[in-house]
């Protein structure tokens, strides 16, 4: 794994210790040099049998920057990467989720094709270009609206400072409406992960885990060296 995203100098480090490296690099807004956001990968230990990479490597990051439509660049990036990696391993997926807004996507490989691909963003805009996956049955995907005309009128709105029970409660009532109307729940990255492979946000005592997660430097890294900031462990 190392080697298909041209990593080097691989660091030990516990779970807590690569999210926080991924947190920190992705949002790092005050970089001393331009480089922070592509220096280092967090490559994680085997989850139930699955591989999870954080990160870019330096060819793929740059490419993406230098590109004049970075979304299209984005987009040929991750699926060239899935293609070539489901090439070597077989099965390679690729998620995203943004932390302030709705967006979300996948892109699942097998065999060394692209078998689907998914944009929010770009499918609200463009239309689903699909074939769907089996992974998505049975839920509604983001850019799909529903008209429930005025049929949650009737659940209310939350109120402001609202308390633990008016919580439950509201949701209890708008959770009711859904299964009257027989409205599917909206997928998302981590729910396609959950079904395919392994869903980050769900790690516990029951995931199976050999190796050990190692945080490596890409090309960039081992030029101008890890990022400043302290880490959690």
């Amino acid at each position: 794994m190392l080697a298909a995203f041209d990593l080097g100098d691989p660091d030990p480090v516990t779970l807590r210790t690569g999210a926080s490296a991924w947190n920190h690099d992705s949002h790092n807004g005050g970089r001393r040099h331009p480089h922070e956001r592509c220096a280092r990968v967090f490559v994680g230990p085997a989850l139930d049998g699955w591989t999870l990479v954080f990160g870019h490597s330096s060819q793929d990051t740059h490419r993406i920057e230098d590109a004049g439509d970075r979304e299209r660049a984005h987009t040929e990036v991750v699926r060239e990467r899935c293609a070539d990696l489901s090439r070597g391993f077989g099965a390679a997926q690729w998620y995203g989720m943004s932390c302030g807004d709705g967006w979300t996507a996948w892109c699942i490989a097998e065999g060394g094709e692209v078998v689907r691909y998914y944009d929010a963003f770009d499918a609200a805009e463009k239309g689903d270009e699909g074939p769907g996956h089996p992974a998505e049955s049975g839920y509604r995907l983001p850019h799909e609206h529903v008209d429930t005309g005025d049929a949650f009128d009737a659940v209310g709105d939350l109120p402001d400072g609202a308390g633990p029970l008016e919580v439950e409660a509201f949701y209890a009532r708008y959770v009711q409406v859904k299964r009257d109307l027989g409205i599917p729940d909206t997928c998302y990255a981590t729910d396609i992960a959950a079904r395919l492979s392994v869903d980050p946000g769900a790690l516990g005592a029951r995931t199976r885990v050999s190796g050990t997660g190692v945080l490596a430097l890409t090309a960039c890294g081992r030029r101008y060296g890890h990022p400043a900031g302290a880490l959690g462990v």
